[in-house]
């Protein structure tokens, strides 16, 4: 599955319901916070591995934020 299937998947969730769209959202964003702490308080040895998970939860996080605005803009280039 690549980015643009994914994104116009979320928007449509989104769409269709917006209020647990949200609460989801709001709990993605902690987990990616609580990824982003493991990351910084890492031993040494876990460090690669904690950041790329870190890296993944913000790319994730921003294009579920993003999903409905980039969904939009796929439908214009294919008009």
């Amino acid at each position: 599955m690549s980015d643009r299937d994914l994104i116009l998947k979320a928007a449509a969730v989104a769409s269709v319901a917006p209020k647990e769209w949200s609460d989801f959202l709001a709990a993605f964003s902690l987990y990616t916070d609580n990824r982003r702490d493991q990351c910084v308080s890492s031993p040494a040895d876990a460090i690669f591995a904690n950041q790329g998970r870190a890296q993944q939860c913000v790319s994730l996080l921003r294009l579920f934020q993003e999903c409905r605005q980039t969904a939009d803009q796929i439908q214009e280039k294919r008009k």
